[in-house]
This record gives C-alpha cells, sequence and structure tokens, in this order.
C-alpha cells in the first residue's frame, strides 16, 4: 500500500487497522487489556474491526455490534482509565503519521477516533457526566 493514501477502500482500512493493531498489542499498558482482560482472538478481532472502520467510512451496513456494550463488559472485568483512551489514540494518530495517510476519510477517522475515544472515557470513567450530557442532548436535541 502506497504511502500518503487515504482511507477510501476496504483494502486501506485492512491495512491500516492491521498497522494500528501491530501497535496496540505492542503496547504494555494496552495489551493486557486486549488480550488477558478482554480476550481478543486477533485473527477473529481485525476483521471485526475493519468492519466497523468500513461501516464508519464507507457506509458498509455489515457492522452490528454495539460498541459501548462491548466495552462496558470489558470495564466491568478490569476498569479502563483515562490514560488508556490518550494512549489508544496517541497510537491511531502514530499509525496515521507513519504511512501519512491523509484525505477526506482519513480526516474523518480522526474525527471520529477522537469522538470515540471521549464518548468511551466519558461513559465508562465518568458515567454520571455522560449520562448528563446525553440527557440534556436528548432534550434540546
Amino acid at each position: 500500500m502506497p504511502s500518503g493514501q487515504d482511507l477510501d477502500s476496504a483494502a486501506a482500512i485492512q491495512v491500516f487497522v492491521r498497522r494500528f493493531y501491530d501497535r496496540l498489542l505492542a503496547d504494555p499498558e494496552l495489551a493486557p487489556l486486549f488480550l488477558e482482560v478482554a480476550g481478543i482472538d486477533i485473527e477473529a478481532h481485525r476483521p471485526r474491526i475493519e468492519a466497523f472502520w468500513r461501516k464508519l467510512l464507507l457506509g458498509d451496513p455489515r457492522y452490528q455490534r454495539h460498541m459501548m456494550d462491548i466495552h462496558r463488559q470489558v470495564h466491568r472485568r478490569q476498569p479502563f482509565r483515562p490514560g488508556h483512551f490518550r494512549r489508544w489514540l496517541g497510537h491511531f494518530e502514530a499509525t496515521l503519521a507513519a504511512a501519512d495517510w491523509h484525505g477526506p476519510l482519513t480526516d474523518r477517522a480522526r474525527f471520529l477516533a477522537h469522538n470515540i475515544a471521549a464518548n468511551l472515557e466519558e461513559a465508562l470513567v465518568t458515567p454520571d457526566q455522560y449520562r448528563q450530557r446525553r440527557s440534556a442532548t436528548v432534550k434540546t436535541g
């Protein structure tokens, strides 16, 4: 995959996700969360994550899991800390930068990743604030 490509195809997303998870699973703080606490089988997990990003970036409807519920289950086994989300986001950004991913869908992926990290952190680490914000959004939205 050439450097500087946008995340505008299933093949590009697959390469990105593989590189991203290589970074995550090399991180001594995050790897145990994935491998031991969540107990993921990386060969089964990566295609799910690729499907997740294909849905968000390409509109592929095949991903039907509920991301928040999945992370709540892991959080019940071992609570996430705020630093986990910043580390995850740091690896996301570093993966984009390492291969000079850029373009409108890469920009969208970056925006979504920041929102995902913020929402997960708020929902799992500070759930009262999350519920209040969600309630206010529903009332005004």
